[in-house]
């Protein structure tokens, strides 16, 4: 920014002598030869100054005149050129620091939501083992799934506000009211862990904890708490509470080792 202005502060300068250039030129015109042996005089014609002598001397002096004033001129406009080249080079990176600034925003948006996509799309039953075989097997596994068309419809809204509308803002309201309606709902863990991550990506990071909290507390079965575990040691590390973000990240290996928060809870425990 400093050096932006120091580049408009020249261009002013620069603009401002030519525009006491071109005022010069109705000024009268003595020889330029420095002999004052050949000086010239000046007479009016019509209010106009016209140098006076022999013809020679008189061409000889306009065309010192005029090459004098062409060289200065040349020198501002390459000056003035120059300057105009700063300015919309300064220009041009400032946009393109923009620009990355803006992708690097979306790419971390994209890989919250790619990583929770992909966890969600392992089957929930997997999580739980059957009790019995045979006919017991099937109530078993399906009661992980809702067989309420109005809960999943809720649900799926929520989530594509996210993942195919990008509307942010918008899915927050939608996975509380969800929440709010189906408090019994096997969504419910999960529409808590989306919440926290909407709220974490906002830089609502009291919001997030809140809401990775609940998960971590309230659904220890679910498949979610080691995430939420993981990115609680993650705000607490970013709020300078190392002790704490080690407790999280400790919990996330001892209880659920070979698994990729746990991977990660061991990248970030090193850097602690």
């Amino acid at each position: 920014m400093i050096r932006m202005k120091s580049v408009y502060k020249h261009a002013t300068i620069v603009m401002a002598v030519l525009v006491a250039l071109n005022a010069q030129a109705a000024a009268p015109v003595s020889d330029l030869s420095g002999d004052s042996g050949s000086s010239i005089a000046l007479s009016g014609n019509n209010g106009a100054i016209v140098p006076t002598g022999s013809l020679e001397d008189r061409v000889a002096l306009l065309e010192r005149t005029l090459n004098a004033r062409l060289r200065l001129q040349a020198d501002l406009q390459q000056q003035v050129d120059s300057l105009q080249g700063e300015v919309s080079e300064l220009r041009g990176q400032l946009e393109q620091q923009t620009y990355q600034m803006e992708q690097s925003q979306e790419r971390q948006r994209q890989l919250y939501q790619e990583l929770d996509k992909v966890a969600n799309s392992q089957p929930a039953a997997a999580a739980a083992t059957p009790a019995a075989a045979g006919a017991a097997t099937a109530p078993a596994a399906a009661a992980n799934y809702s067989t309420n068309q109005d809960e999943n419809q809720a649900y799926d809204a929520a989530v594509n506000m996210v993942l195919k509308e990008k509307n942010y803002d918008k899915a927050i309201p939608a996975f509380e009211g969800f929440i709010k309606q189906f408090p019994s709902s096997s969504y419910v863990p999960n529409a808590h862990y989306w919440l926290g991550q909407l709220m974490f990506n906002k830089g609502d990071r009291a919001g997030a904890a809140a809401q990775f909290s609940t998960v971590a507390n309230k659904y220890s079965k679910s498949p979610k708490r080691a995430d939420a575990l993981l990115k609680l040691g993650m705000l607490a590390q970013l709020d300078g509470k190392k002790a704490e973000a080690k407790t999280f990240y400790e919990q996330v290996i001892k209880g659920y080792p070979n698994t990729s928060p746990a991977q990660l809870a061991k990248q970030s425990l090193s850097k602690l």
